[in-house]
């Protein structure tokens, strides 16, 4: 076991130079998208950050106000556990595996001396409150251990701030076997992808991505490979499905309807609720505008692209 590389010293740098620091290998948060479990992110996104082709996202009000809390988040954990806690300021790198960096929020250190990485989150997501109240989401699981394999650290503290009124923290021990399962997948990603320049297999998650790497279409026509056959069929039978699934889906919902009647809530013997609310709802009539008043609407029309897609059947088929 070697101490990890420090490569940079996040206080001593521009916002800009650090995000530049984190192309130079795969971070924590990117860790579970690179795996391919990430619920939110894909491998061929990544990619493009990586490789440049993608600038990196701005805060979000989530974002923003996570990073304002993490020293109020930190201060009380310390204060409520006695433990000895100390930033991170820098972006460390492996020295086994080069292309694994991290950026963790703070070291713990105990009163035997052994230490202990911290990793703190803000949430308000009832998906995500609901996982840390049953373990730790699969992402933020992911990225730990990444955190633990950079630092050869045996083992981290998650604490959460959750609704801005309720913190929950978890020891989380070193799982070696995630680990290097997380250390095969992103070598072969940064060896594969990254440096040879090569995008990813897609996923279900790639649909943004891939809206960046192949923003507009050339109105050209393409031979697609057999496989595309296979993979159309897979697409009609799963629209087929989808659209047997919705109305068989607005068939209950309008037998439930019938059943409430005027009522405006109604429960079953099982105990679920079922409502059917009266509502009202002002909408702006923009035919009416369009007529009466061209020029507002003109001034305030922005023109959206994008790419549409579609499946046509051949005539034949439909025979």
């Amino acid at each position: 076991m070697s101490k990890p590389k420090i490569i940079a010293k996040t206080t001593a740098i521009t916002h800009e130079a650090w995000l530049a620091a984190r192309q130079k290998g795969i971070g924590g948060s990117d860790a579970a998208a690179v795996c391919a479990i990430s619920r939110y992110s894909s491998p061929l996104d990544i990619w493009l950050h990586k490789t440049g082709r993608k600038p990196a996202t701005p805060d979000n009000e989530a974002m923003y106000f996570g990073r304002l809390l993490e020293p109020v988040v930190r201060e009380e954990f310390a204060r409520r556990t006695g433990l000895t806690i100390k930033t991170c300021p820098y972006i460390l790198q492996s020295r086994e595996y080069p292309f694994m960096i991290s950026n963790v929020d703070g070291i713990v250190t105990h009163k035997d001396a052994s230490k202990a990485v911290l990793e703190i989150k803000t949430t308000n997501s009832l998906t995500a409150i609901k996982d840390v109240e049953d373990g730790l989401p699969a992402e933020w699981y992911c990225q730990v251990q990444h955190y633990l394999a950079v630092t050869e650290l045996p083992r981290a503290y998650v604490v959460v701030l959750i609704g801005g009124n309720k913190l929950n923290w978890q020891v989380i021990d070193r799982d070696e076997e995630t680990i290097q399962t997380i250390i095969a997948l992103e070598n072969h990603f940064w060896n594969e992808y990254v440096l040879k320049d090569v995008p990813p297999p897609v996923d279900a998650n790639s649909g943004d991505a891939l809206a960046l790497l192949y923003s507009t279409s050339n109105k050209s026509s393409v031979v697609l490979p057999v496989a595309a056959d296979e993979l159309v069929a897979q697409w009609l039978e799963i629209k087929k499905a989808e659209d047997e699934l919705k109305a068989a889906k607005a068939t209950c919902e309008n037998k439930l309807k019938a059943l409430l009647k005027d009522a405006e809530n109604g429960v079953t013997n099982s105990g679920f609720s079922v409502s059917w609310k009266s509502y009202s709802q002002s909408r702006l009539d923009s035919t009416k505008l369009k007529a009466t008043h061209p020029e507002i609407v003109e001034k305030f029309t922005t023109t959206v692209t994008g790419r549409k897609f579609s499946v046509s059947v051949p005539k034949e088929a439909k025979k």
